[in-house]
């Protein structure tokens, strides 16, 4: 089977579709597909395990939430150098760099004897882990054409909500028959697997031979740590004084940043890439994301402490959340290559808002059938929302643009996920939540901060419908 490709252009000079037989083709989709899993189950499979870990290691709740912080703060601020050495060294090629030292750090993590070391090792797994954000949806643009991004995408965010969705549900049954090592040790098949069909099946592609943005990539990280790092010390009173030093750290990397893309002859995030299109997609994005991360750190606590489920308990009450999404992600990926994606963004965020608000309101002493209800609706406004919204906003970029606008697709999902959990560490640091009913009652209050920014992404996503046509 050949491997040529035909003249399109895609970002980083690299060619565009893939002519390979649909066999091989299917094959390098599983692998980039089990590497999108791996990747998203480890933003959360922890999140469940963070009361046990808190006791294990001797810590307290706030502290233990680092360890789901720590994951998507090094993606989020690896993401833009990433981003540069995929066209510097090409996709396959870097795939293949980050797949095996995923891997290694999740052995690290299951060797952990302290938080310190835990945390570090973290922040290892999120670094390779932006490796694979950063070539994975441009290489789905090189293996299919147009007509099927949708579907692809939809498979895609079927993946990547299943992973964050299932994390829970998959340490509950971890933790249930053995220790919270075994939630970083399941990865180590899964990554070989991943590792060998992409190998196999990917056809080569070539590095580019232009610029290395190595400026923008180092002051666009270091806006991004900055930022992260300083909501997270407004948690505490004695730390306040660092996060405003490191927020003014923010804002001044940032400037610079700006200031470089628009001289920058290969930018990172090229300015013209942000239309007002892109931009309420990545708004709308970020808000929804935003939600989810408070709801999957806050939801744990408080199944744990205000309804006194185990950990198993606990992840099954996630069930329905996962389930609906492999359902109907895909589906609603499908008919986003038909109808107006736009439509369906705001239809699935209003829908979502709907279910934060159903879980905020859950009350102390629901009956499960309620709980599972309440997760299984929230799950299905997400899946409506999210492949769609995906759809709309590679659209926006050209095929030259894929690669920094996946690259912006995944930095914003991690900033706002590592910003929901932030918020969820804030809250039970500032209620002083030592005692369970401490805990439960910071959780239970911290979930209208996810249902508000639902609201906003859905405001956004309206604010858009109503700039673009009702059908494509």
């Amino acid at each position: 089977m050949s491997t040529s490709t035909t003249p399109i252009p895609v970002a980083g000079g690299v060619s565009g579709t893939f002519e390979i037989g649909a066999a091989r083709r299917t094959v390098a989709l599983v692998g980039l597909l089990l590497s999108m899993l791996m990747a998203n189950i480890d933003a959360s499979i922890v999140n469940v395990a963070l009361p046990q870990l808190a006791g294990d290691l001797h810590v307290t709740a706030g502290d233990a939430v680092w360890v789901a912080t720590a994951f998507l703060l090094a993606v989020a601020c690896c993401l833009p150098l990433a981003i540069g050495l995929a066209d510097q060294l090409g996709r396959k090629r870097l795939f293949l760099i980050g797949t095996p030292v995923f891997t290694l750090a999740s052995l690290f993590c299951a060797l952990s004897p302290s938080l310190e070391a835990l945390v570090a090792s973290r922040v290892l797994q999120g670094a390779a882990a932006s490796l694979l954000f950063a070539v994975v949806i441009p290489t789905y643009r090189q293996l299919f054409p147009p007509a099927r991004l949708g579907s692809i995408l939809g498979l895609n965010a079927m993946i990547v909500a299943l992973g964050i969705s299932a994390g829970p549900a998959l340490g509950g049954v971890i933790l249930a028959n053995l220790s919270w090592p075994w939630l970083f040790l399941i990865n180590v098949p899964i990554g070989a697997l991943a590792s060998v069909l992409v190998l196999v099946a990917l056809p080569h592609t070539p590095p580019s031979r232009g610029a290395f943005d190595l400026v923008g990539a180092l002051t666009g990280g270091a806006a991004i740590a900055c930022f992260l790092l300083g909501v997270h010390q407004l948690a505490d009173d004695s730390t306040v004084w660092l996060a405003g030093v490191l927020l003014a750290g923010c804002a001044g990397f940032a400037m610079l940043f700006l200031r470089h893309e628009k001289r920058a002859v290969a930018p990172v995030l090229p300015p013209s890439m942000f239309s007002g299109r892109f931009v309420l997609a990545v708004l709308a994005a970020f808000w929804s994301f935003f939600g989810q991360g408070v709801a999957f750190v806050a939801l744990p606590f408080l199944f744990q402490t205000a309804y006194h489920a185990t950990p198993l308990e606990s992840a099954l009450l996630f069930t329905p959340w996962p389930l609906v999404i492999v359902i109907v992600a895909p589906i609603a990926g499908r008919v986003a290559d038909s109808f107006s994606p736009t439509l369906m963004a705001t239809i699935g965020l209003a829908l979502f808002t709907l279910g934060l608000l159903s879980l905020a309101l859950l009350g102390d002493h629901p009956p499960i059938w309620q709980v599972l209800l309440c997760t299984a609706f929230t799950g299905f406004g997400f899946a409506v929302f999210q492949a769609p919204n995906n759809r709309d906003m590679m659209d926006a970029a050209t095929p030259r643009m894929s690669g920094p606008a996946a690259g912006m697709l995944n930095i914003n999902r991690t900033i706002a996920q590592s910003a929901g959990a932030g918020a969820v560490s804030m809250a039970l640091v500032l209620t002083g939540a030592t005692s369970l009913a401490d805990q439960a009652s910071a959780s239970s209050g911290v979930l209208w901060v996810a249902v508000i920014g639902a609201g906003l992404a859905a405001v956004l996503a309206f604010w858009r419908l109503r700039r673009a046509p009702a059908a494509r």
